[in-house]
């Protein structure tokens, strides 16, 4: 990668990955919490599985915002794409994006 490529992108916005991070945790934590308090006429298997379920499902989310808004770029200039010149038909056209 060279200097041009850091200054048109910028990677790690934390201010993205924070939410999803929350709600994540929320729904790992609050799954449990909701089961074990209203689900006393569940059988305890469904019970068990209910809780490893969210506090799986919660954690992949959170684990998942995370990665992404570390990887997505949060920055991106434009400097490193121009805007090609096509030949349609023998007339110079410009794409536009």
């Amino acid at each position: 990668m060279n200097e041009n490529e850091n200054e048109c992108v910028e990677f790690g916005n934390k201010a993205s990955a924070l939410p999803g991070a929350l709600s994540g945790a929320a729904i790992a934590i609050g799954v449990p919490i909701v089961t074990l308090t209203l689900g006393k006429s569940l059988a305890p298997a469904v019970q068990l599985t209910v809780i490893l379920v969210g506090v799986g499902v919660g954690g992949l989310i959170a684990l998942t915002s995370t990665f992404f808004s570390l990887v997505i770029p949060s920055k991106v200039n434009g400097c490193g794409c121009a805007k090609p010149k096509q030949s349609i038909h023998g007339n110079t056209v410009e794409q536009t994006f």
